[in-house]
């Protein structure tokens, strides 16, 4: 070995023991020391795909946690989750808001208690301060007895809290982004649709957060006569047929979608639906195919992000 390249190599080595110190640093701190990860993966000239954000007073992080819903809002240095994934991919969520320097959240909100929606929560209320965790009023008889909807409760009771519910009307904001809740205005005879529907707007901009929303809780907000438009709409279910109806799609009027989706035997997201979304023009992003999803807005333009 010549000289040269063996002091390389040592320089190599030593970068990455420092690299693996920094990682047991922040992961040794309360919290995980979420605000440390973007210093240390400066520190080696590294960056995680959702450093582009920054410098944006307003994104949208549609995650890829397979088939199931987690969704990242940041506004003004504020930062709230919309729903955790399932309970296996709870601790990819934790890594990744801490990677994004989240060191609390204003609001968790659980759209609906299914497992792939809540399950992952449960992780997300152990490693960060949450003010406030607000979920759908779901009929007694529809509420899960799985070990995933226990969990969470478990949770919220170690950490004192107590479960908020949502109700059409509802309004709250995180910095400058307003949030109304529009749904469901009652509720439904299923989990899937007694699903909390949220429209953010940042002063132009205005993103639709469906759940798992099917075409009865559509609807319901057809005929309550709510102004749906968006420049986003995250698909309900999905994608699955049992959603995104013509008459839903034409109110909403995206020019984006995404939907939140990964393998399983129901071959989501179905044709039919992808096919409307292609007809209607609106450019469909999927987190199958194109990994986490990122929307970017200064209030007036939309840019977006895909990690594949």
């Amino acid at each position: 070995m010549k000289i040269s390249s063996f002091f390389v190599s040592r320089k190599r080595c030593a970068a990455l023991a420092c690299l693996l110190l920094g990682v047991l640093a922040a992961s040794a701190v309360p919290f995980g020391a979420s605000s440390l990860w973007p210093g240390v993966l400066s520190f080696f000239g590294l960056s995680d795909f959702s450093s582009c954000t920054d410098g944006w007073p307003a994104s949208v992080h549609v995650l890829d946690v397979g088939k199931a819903d987690s969704i990242l809002i940041e506004c003004g240095g504020k930062s709230m989750l919309v729903d955790g994934g399932t309970p296996e991919r709870g601790e990819d969520v934790v890594r990744y808001l801490k990677q994004r320097g989240t060191s609390s959240l204003e609001y968790v909100v659980n759209t609906h208690p299914d497992e792939d929606h809540i399950g992952g929560l449960k992780y997300i209320l152990k490693s960060f301060p949450v003010k406030h965790f607000f979920d759908s009023k779901v009929k007694p008889d529809l509420i899960p007895q799985d070990s995933a909807y226990r969990d969470t409760m478990d949770a919220l009771k170690r950490k004192g809290m107590a479960q908020e519910n949502l109700n059409a009307g509802d309004k709250f904001s995180l910095g400058e982004m307003d949030i109304r809740v529009l749904g469901p205005v009652t509720p439904g005879e299923s989990t899937n649709n007694s699903s909390v529907v949220l429209l953010l707007r940042y002063q132009n901009i205005r993103f639709l957060l469906t759940g798992d929303m099917e075409k009865e809780e559509e609807e319901s907000l057809l005929n309550a006569g709510e102004a749906l438009s968006a420049n986003v709409l995250k698909v309900g279910h999905h994608g699955s047929s049992t959603s995104t109806t013509p008459e839903f799609l034409q109110a909403v009027h995206p020019s984006y979608a995404a939907i939140s989706v990964g393998y399983d035997r129901n071959k989501l997201p179905k044709n039919d639906v992808l096919e409307r979304l292609y007809r209607s023009g609106i450019k469909t992003y999927r987190t199958d195919v194109n990994g986490t999803i990122l929307f970017l807005t200064d209030g007036k333009t939309i840019s977006v992000k895909t990690e594949k």
